[in-house]
């Protein structure tokens, strides 16, 4: 038995700190978790965070060492990963050991090639270990892949038929803006030769599927086959593109092809807009500000005066505390007349889901993995939350206090 249920890389960054005062606040008494740093120093700074939890230990951990990352690895039953900004090129010696080792792993990451290389170079090694590793386990791309998963439950269970198409849209939300995910973004985009990069690009909207998977109808990373904005017929709104559907989207297909949510469903993501007017207004927004972000002088100079945030950075509690969002997840049957039905997920006192939620929704995918082992996919492997965790993660975000429904 492994004398450790959690072990927290990244605790000192600031996600990494909110994970840490969510297991203290929640689980304190009870759990058994490390937490790491490179220093003794900022060792020393976490304690406070960990008033109330008598199990918990504190740890030093260099990733960049293999010797000190084993000693953590194999002493755990799950590692959740918040070092990130970017994760590409810190990660994948993390995801190795905990395959090698049969340890879960979960981290935050939207980091599309990362996943495609963790898969490539890891799935083998984890499916015979028995790991469970999860990328994209925060507002990327949790509420996308779960909302999708229980609208498509729901359908084989009410209905008795697979899923035509699977619509995600993000409704209401208030929260800061992540420093660290536009951070990896420019990083993303001035470095065109990292792992996965080649065969995310040759695969197209399916870049995340399974060895063994057909694709499907989709043809671009979002699914929108529509103009920038168009009318929505099942959601009844005005829509325009979503800026993380391109990481969304994806992962909810390997879902669907790892889980078989039907043949040839689609599977989109789009932002609803309260009128034409605003998703005309929005988009031209959205084009203006991402010219000024792709352009690298403009770029420089937007972090440099701080219109955008710092990696490292983050908004202040009451911003975090007060926040919100909701996602859902329309499906239509894929029999006639097609019955619809729609999946929710609202953050409740979760707060906002860049951050605060973020630290909860991986924290409760690893808690799955390290408790609940019986209850997760048999098999190892590279896999996503809805694939891995299924019902068992559900049940664990209504009970940590967020709402997870389904309608009719």
């Amino acid at each position: 038995m492994r004398p450790n249920t959690l072990t927290i890389l990244g605790a000192t960054g600031f996600t990494g700190r909110l994970a840490v005062e969510y297991l203290n606040e929640r689980y304190g008494s009870d759990l058994a978790y490390v937490v790491t740093a490179r220093s003794a120093a900022k060792l020393e700074e976490l304690k406070p965070l960990m008033a109330n939890s008598p199990k918990a230990t504190a740890m030093l951990c260099d990733v960049t060492d293999p010797e000190s990352l084993d000693s953590v690895v194999k002493n755990s039953v799950c590692v959740v990963n918040f070092a990130g900004t970017p994760f590409i090129d810190k990660a994948l010696p993390v995801v190795e050991a905990c395959a090698r080792h049969g340890t879960h792993y979960c981290d935050i990451t939207g980091e599309i090639p990362l996943h495609r290389a963790s898969y490539d170079r890891y799935n083998a090694a984890a499916a015979e270990s028995g790991a469970i590793i999860l990328h994209q386990c925060g507002y990327d791309s949790v509420p996308a892949d779960i909302t999708a998963f229980m609208a498509q439950k729901a359908m084989r269970e009410r209905h008795g038929c697979g899923v035509a198409e699977l619509r995600m849209y993000p409704g209401d939300s208030a929260g800061g803006v992540s420093g660290g995910t536009l951070a990896t973004g420019a990083f993303l985009m001035s470095n065109k030769d990292l792992p996965g990069m080649a065969e995310v690009k040759a695969r197209g909207a399916y870049a995340l599927d399974p060895a063994g998977a057909t694709g499907g109808p989709d043809k671009s990373m979002d699914g929108r086959e529509s103009k920038l904005v168009s009318y929505d017929e099942l959601a009844g709104t005005w829509t325009m593109p979503f800026i993380m559907a391109p990481v969304n989207v994806p992962l909810v297909r390997k879902s669907a092809a790892l889980l078989g949510y039907g043949d040839s469903c689609r599977i989109s993501e789009a932002q609803p807009c309260k009128s034409r007017l605003s998703a005309i207004a929005s988009v031209a927004a959205l084009g203006v500000g991402g010219l000024l972000f792709v352009l690298p002088p403009t770029r420089w100079m937007l972090f440099k005066t701080g219109v955008l945030p710092s990696p490292g950075s983050g908004p202040d509690r009451a911003t975090r505390e007060n926040g919100f969002f909701h996602e859902y997840a329309i499906a239509v049957g894929a029999k006639s007349p097609a019955p619809k039905i729609t999946a929710h997920m609202r953050s409740g006192d979760a707060g906002d889901g860049g951050y605060k939620a973020t630290a909860r929704m991986a924290c409760e995918a690893a808690l799955t993995t390290a408790l609940q082992r019986s209850d997760c996919r048999a098999e190892g492997g590279v896999l996503t939350p809805a694939a891995a965790l299924g019902d068992a993660y559900v049940d664990r975000l209504n009970r940590s206090g967020m709402e997870l429904t389904v309608e009719p």
